[in-house]
C-alpha cells in the first residue's frame, strides 16, 4: 500500500511537472490580436503600438486583424468564436464594452460572460470642438447661443450609439441647451462637415482634432476629460465651462480573451500588457496619439466595464436618449 500512495504521489509529480512546462512555453506560436476598427483610428493605432510591445515581452508575433464592423460588434463575434487558449485577443473598445448593451434593446453577448478581461491599455478624451469661423469661443457662448436658438443648433457624431453621440446628447441635455444630433458613418464625414460649417459642434478625439485645430480649419473649447489634460494644457475641462459636474467623455481599450483563458495564461499576458503600458516610452508615444497608458490587474478591467457600463446607463437615462433596436 505504501508503494501504491509513493508512484501514485510519483505520477502527480510528473504530471504537475508537465502542466507547468506547459505554462511556461506559452506562447509558442503567433498571437492574434482582433481590432474592431478600420487601420488608421485611435483604436488601431493604440493596438499597433501595443502588439509591437508584447511582441519584446512574450517573444512570439503578434499579429493585428481588423475585423470592422457594427462599431466592434463584428470584431466580438469573431473573438468570442475562438478557443480560450490565448492565441486570439480583442482589443476591446468602450463603445462595444460598455456603451453597446445599455444603448441597444438587444444585444447577443455579455461582455463579462462571454469574455475573460485581460488588461487595460489606454484611454483618450475627447475635445469640445467648434468650426473656426464659429461665433462661439467659449463653451458659455456655445451654451448661451444653443439656450437662445432651441433646437438649432447641431452636433455631429461618428453615428448613433457612438460614445461622442451620447457625450453630445448628455452635454445638451445638463447644460438645458437644446442641441439637435446629426449622426454621420465615421468620424472623418463628421470632421468634413464641422470644417466646412454644415454642422456646429463635434466631440472629437485629439488625435483627430488636434491638427485641425493647429491648421485653423476647428477651434477647441474644451477637453472631456476628468481633470486638466497635458494633452491640451491650455483648454479648461467640459466639467468646469459647463457647470456640469462628472462630465467626461474618455474612450477607452483594454485586451480581452474569450471566457476560460487559464488563470496562469491571463497573468503571464497582463504581465506583459502592464510592463508595454508602463515603460517610459509609452506614455509619449501614446502622447502623440492624443492617448495615456493605463495598466492595472484583470479584476481592475473587470471593475472598469462594470462601473463604466453602469455611468452610460445613467447618461442615457438622465438624458432621454432613446434606445436602439
Amino acid at each position: 500500500m505504501l508503494l501504491f500512495f509513493k508512484r501514485l504521489a510519483a505520477g502527480a509529480l510528473a504530471a504537475a511537472s508537465v502542466c507547468a512546462g506547459a505554462a511556461a512555453a506559452y506562447p509558442d506560436k503567433p498571437i492574434t490580436l482582433i481590432i474592431g476598427f478600420t487601420a488608421g483610428g485611435p483604436t488601431d493605432s493604440v493596438g499597433r503600438y501595443l502588439a509591437r510591445q508584447m511582441e519584446a515581452e512574450l517573444g512570439q508575433a503578434v499579429v493585428v486583424e481588423n475585423r470592422p464592423g457594427a462599431n466592434g460588434v463584428v470584431a466580438v463575434q469573431a473573438a468570442r468564436r475562438a478557443a480560450a487558449d490565448g492565441y486570439t485577443l480583442m482589443l476591446g473598445s468602450s463603445g462595444t464594452l460598455s456603451v453597446e448593451p445599455v444603448y441597444k434593446r438587444r444585444v447577443d453577448y455579455q461582455v463579462l460572460k462571454d469574455f475573460q478581461p485581460v488588461g487595460l491599455v489606454a484611454s483618450y478624451p475627447y475635445l469640445l470642438v467648434v468650426p473656426a469661423g464659429s461665433p462661439f469661443r467659449s463653451v458659455a457662448e456655445l451654451i448661451a447661443g444653443a439656450r437662445a436658438q432651441p433646437g438649432k443648433l447641431s452636433f455631429a457624431s461618428a453615428g448613433s450609439g457612438a460614445v461622442n453621440h451620447l457625450a453630445g446628447e448628455w452635454f445638451s441635455h445638463a447644460a438645458g441647451a437644446d442641441i439637435t444630433h446629426v449622426p454621420y458613418k465615421g468620424d472623418s464625414a463628421a470632421i468634413a462637415d464641422l470644417a466646412a460649417g454644415r454642422v456646429d459642434m463635434a466631440f472629437l478625439s485629439a488625435i483627430a482634432a488636434l491638427p485641425l485645430v493647429q491648421a485653423g480649419k476647428l477651434r477647441a473649447l474644451a477637453i472631456a476629460s476628468a481633470r486638466p489634460s497635458p494633452i491640451a494644457p491650455d483648454l479648461p475641462t467640459v466639467a468646469e465651462a459647463a457647470g456640469i459636474p462628472g462630465f467626461s467623455a474618455e474612450p477607452w481599450n483594454g485586451v480581452l480573451a474569450p471566457a476560460g483563458l487559464p488563470a496562469d495564461v491571463t497573468q503571464r499576458l497582463n504581465v506583459a500588457i502592464n510592463r508595454a503600458m508602463s515603460a517610459p516610452q509609452a506614455r509619449e508615444v501614446l502622447r502623440k496619439l492624443g492617448q495615456f497608458p493605463l495598466t492595472g490587474s484583470p479584476r481592475d478591467f473587470a471593475d472598469h466595464i462594470r462601473s463604466q457600463t453602469e455611468r452610460w446607463a445613467e447618461v442615457i437615462e438622465t438624458s432621454h436618449i432613446p434606445k436602439a433596436d
